[in-house]
């Protein structure tokens, strides 16, 4: 089974994700803290991470910085930055920083499913067929 990592300080956008991602089978671990979830990430090696960029204790694109150099740059898992802020400039700030993906809350469930999915390569029809293996950088 595949191992999400959640860094959300909001504890009612964490609780829906983790209803969102528990319901097609996956695991979550969430933290409300960056420097805790980059505690987590070191230790424990999610398959994916999901980060806030607006968190109290540092800023997400600074963290995701951190992750990608402590995780081994491209051997890192990928990480989707969820975020209030929009648009395509927000977007390219967010790869800049190395994130994966990108997608701004409010979102639509299904849509932030089938990102998921992608990145964990989960197939539609087999919710509980994970594979523990990252995506390729195309």
């Amino acid at each position: 089974m595949s191992y999400i990592l959640l860094v959300e300080d909001n504890q009612m956008n964490a609780d829906m994700v983790i209803r969102l991602l528990e319901s097609i089978n996956l695991k979550v671990r969430h933290v409300l803290r960056g420097l805790e979830g980059a505690r987590m990430a070191r230790q424990e090696r999610p398959d994916l991470i999901l980060m806030d960029f607006n968190l109290p204790d540092i800023d997400g694109r600074t963290l995701v910085l951190q992750l990608k150099k402590q995780l081994g740059g491209n051997a890192a898992p990928p990480i989707v930055a969820i975020t209030a802020r929009t648009g395509e400039r927000e977007e390219r700030i967010a790869q800049q920083f190395g994130c994966t993906a990108f997608i701004s809350k409010p979102f639509v469930p299904d849509e932030f499913l089938q990102l998921v999915k992608s990145l964990l390569k989960v197939a539609d029809n087999h919710p509980s067929d994970v594979s523990a293996s990252h995506p390729s950088n195309e």
